[in-house]
């Protein structure tokens, strides 16, 4: 029997501490981490004057609030979000104000859910190809499931997809960010699905086209919720063809001559993208569409957040600078629009590939974002546990090294950014400061897990096969 052994990462001894535990254990486990945030959520607020719950929490609140009255949502100052998010909301006002987090809660339990399946799937696959090449050069007969059971504790495909999983289930920050209300991960796990979706239609020729299809109207859906999602079309696009994109011409190839599968993904995008929008639209009409998305085009915020725009904002809208806004705006996305395309081609036209691509994308989103607060976090955090198994080369203190390195720059950040709120002190410059050394500690952590990603390599005992 072919026994094989993965080379061991970091991360991957970290897990040996938690292979002994079934995936759903864990499971329970952070769902009861999660009730207990809930409670203690609702303790706080109760008691501090500085709250636990989302300040967009109370906002969709409020919108919901409105849509029970039969009013619109918009109705409500400052909401900006798509409709669907007050309507889940309304059981904080029919049943308990707490319905929503444990709402957001379930869907942040669902997104370890699909990362558990598809590292699964990922792992599973790539094994079973090394195999299937190795004994074709013996011409030897391979059984797929024949030499899973001879792989290493550490290495077998459901103990990966379990630390993985398990990576997004203890992140501290993720269940924070649940419990206290924020919505994104509710984003999140449709990027993830429709991430899941396209992979799997690459191991079920019978449904391909269907799951391609289902693809689209989850990305259809998740960018009617939010715009950011929007970007990563392009390298959906690109792994669904049967062909290298390698010059420009090849590229205009792509967009206007697609493949069936490219079709059903397009088509699958733009009926429920329509569907939604236009059902809204009919129903709040031309509110709707400048409050959900144009706003966010035309958006100031000088409120202080980790942005590297921050400063410029504050200023700008201190001395009413319009003249260069412009450029401004010119300066910092044309070096964001060419980084996603880079990545797209880059990383896009794979599928084994597409996970790590959406990272990045996703990534460099939030780092250019003209507005970054911690729950834009997630956008990325979401998608890491898919690659993590792909950094093969990144040790396990470098790691550490890049984690610290990721929270002493926020921290170093929320120092002035609280002595400004609640010390009153004039510290705008040394925020504007913070979040520049923000930005190029980003900027060298992505160059960081870019030089360190690669395929899954198993280690074959030759011997075994003759």
């Amino acid at each position: 029997m072919l026994r094989t052994k993965v080379a061991s990462t970091g991360w991957q001894r970290f897990g040996r501490q938690i292979l002994h535990i079934t995936f759903r254990t864990h499971l329970l486990i952070s769902a009861l981490i999660r009730l207990v945030l809930i409670c203690y959520g609702q303790i706080h607020d109760s008691k501090s004057a500085v709250p636990y719950t989302d300040i967009d929490y109370k906002v969709v609140t409020d919108g919901a609030r409105q849509v029970l009255a039969g009013d619109t949502p918009f109705a409500r100052h400052t909401y900006r979000y798509s409709p669907i998010m007050a309507y889940l909301q309304t059981l904080n006002i029919l049943v308990h104000p707490a319905c929503g987090k444990l709402l957001y809660a379930t869907f942040d339990l669902l997104i370890a859910t699909l990362i558990y399946h598809l590292v699964h799937m990922e792992i599973k696959s790539q094994y079973q190809k090394t195999v299937q090449h190795l004994l074709s050069k013996f011409n030897r007969p391979h059984e797929p499931d024949q030499s899973l059971d001879a792989l290493d504790e550490r290495s077998h495909p459901e103990n990966i997809a379990r630390v993985s999983a398990c990576c997004w289930l203890y992140n501290p920050l993720t269940a924070v960010i649940s419990t206290r209300g924020s919505g994104d991960c509710f984003s999140s796990f449709f990027v993830i699905l429709t991430i899941y979706l396209l992979i799997r239609s690459e191991h079920k020729s019978s449904q391909k086209h269907w799951l391609i299809f289902a693809a689209g109207l989850s990305h259809g859906l998740v960018i009617h919720l939010r715009l950011y999602p929007l970007l990563f079309s392009l390298a959906y696009y690109l792994s669904l063809s049967s062909r290298l994109t390698r010059t420009p011409f090849d590229f205009l190839r792509q967009i206007m001559c697609p493949n069936k599968q490219q079709f059903c993904l397009v088509l699958g995008t733009l009926l429920s993208l329509v569907a939604f929008t236009w059902t809204f639209y009919s129903l709040y009409g031309w509110q709707y569409i400048y409050e959900a998305y144009l706003y966010h085009f035309v958006r100031k915020d000088p409120r202080h957040n980790f942005s590297l725009q921050f400063l410029l904002q504050y200023l700008g809208s201190a001395a009413t600078v319009e003249e260069s806004a412009l450029l401004t705006k010119l300066l910092v996305v044309a070096p964001q629009f060419c980084l996603i395309l880079y990545l797209s081609l880059s990383f896009g036209q794979f599928r084994q590939t597409l996970p790590f691509c959406i990272f990045t994308v996703a990534f460099v989103i939030v780092t250019y974002n003209s507005v970054v607060t911690s729950q834009y976090f997630i956008w990325y955090l979401a998608i890491l546990p898919l690659c993590l198994n792909n950094f093969k080369l990144l040790s396990w203190s470098r790691s550490i090294f890049l984690l610290v390195l990721w929270l002493l720059a926020q921290a170093l950040w929320l120092l002035p950014a609280y002595l400004l709120e609640f010390k009153t002190w004039n510290s705008f410059n040394w925020i504007g400061l913070q979040g520049a050394v923000f930005f190029v500690t980003n900027g060298y952590i992505l160059e960081q897990l870019l030089s360190h990603y690669g395929f899954t390599q198993f280690k074959i005992s030759y011997r075994k096969l003759l």
